[in-house]
């Protein structure tokens, strides 16, 4: 704990984004997991709980397996939204110095933190 502290007293916004760029990618593949899995899993559940009940061939279960279908997708996408848009505000609030660490987060598959990247500003 004491590393990171040290870590953040005293380095550039670039060099603290390079030396967090572990920790960035975890976050970013857990942010993607939420954002891709979470939906994707409520949807499959849904689905098959409907199939479920039309195998039953019960009219009361299948209208009651539709609505939690329909609450599951809608559930989907607010989670899909929230982290689109928590992702969307930050981005607007933040500062400039930290846009290479939100890269890093943003597409964690494909993150590499070059310090003279940052500095020469592509």
């Amino acid at each position: 704990m004491l590393n990171l502290v040290n870590l953040l007293a005293g380095d550039s916004p670039e060099q603290i984004c390079s030396d967090l760029e572990p920790i960035l990618k975890i976050v970013g593949i857990v942010v993607w997991g939420i954002k891709v899995i979470v939906p994707i899993i409520l949807i499959i559940v849904g689905m098959l709980d409907l199939a479920k009940a039309v195998g039953e061939k019960s009219e009361d279960k299948i209208k009651e397996a539709q609505n939690k279908l329909i609450k599951r997708a809608i559930a989907a996408v607010l989670v899909f939204l929230v982290v689109t848009f928590v992702s969307l505000i930050m981005g607007l609030i933040g500062g400039t110095d930290y846009k290479a660490c939100m890269e890093c987060v943003n597409h964690p598959f494909a993150c590499s933190i070059d310090i003279e990247d940052i500095n020469s500003g592509d």
